[in-house]
C-alpha cells in the first residue's frame, strides 16, 4: 500500500496534497472493491466509495474521481477490457470503461456484460 500511495501521489498530485487522507481512503476502498470483484465498471469506484461514506472533500474538482481511476491504472491495479453503458445515476457519459482487476488473482472472470465493446 505504501508504494501505491507514492505512485498515486505522482498521478494524483493535487488531491494528495489537498486531502491526503481522502487519497488513502480511496485506495483502501478501491483495493477492497478490486479484490471482491474481478470486473468493475469505471463509474462504480465512485459509488462504492459513497456507500462506504467516502465523499470528495470540498475544494477538489469532481474530475478527481477520474484521476483516481487513472492512478489505479497507472499503478497496475486495473486494465481496460472494453466500453459499456454506465449504470450509475451520477454519470453523464454515454459509455464508461470496463476494468479488469489485476489484484484479484488468477481466479476466472465470472462476468462480462453483453453490451461490452472490446477496446
Amino acid at each position: 500500500m505504501q508504494d501505491a500511495i507514492v505512485l498515486a501521489d505522482k498521478c494524483w498530485h493535487r488531491a494528495s496534497r489537498a486531502a491526503p487522507q481522502f487519497v488513502i481512503n480511496y485506495l483502501n476502498q478501491a483495493e477492497g472493491l478490486l479484490i471482491a470483484k474481478p470486473i468493475v465498471m469505471g463509474d462504480e469506484f465512485r459509488s462504492h466509495c459513497a456507500k462506504a461514506g467516502l465523499f470528495l472533500p470540498k475544494g477538489l474538482h469532481h474530475n478527481t474521481w477520474v484521476s483516481g481511476v487513472r492512478a489505479l491504472y497507472t499503478m497496475g491495479w486495473i486494465e481496460p477490457v472494453g466500453k459499456v453503458e454506465p449504470e450509475q445515476s451520477h454519470n453523464h457519459m454515454p459509455e464508461v470503461t470496463l476494468w479488469r482487476s489485476q489484484i484479484y488473482g488468477d481466479a476466472p472472470t465470472p462476468f462480462v456484460p453483453k453490451q461490452m465493446s472490446l477496446i
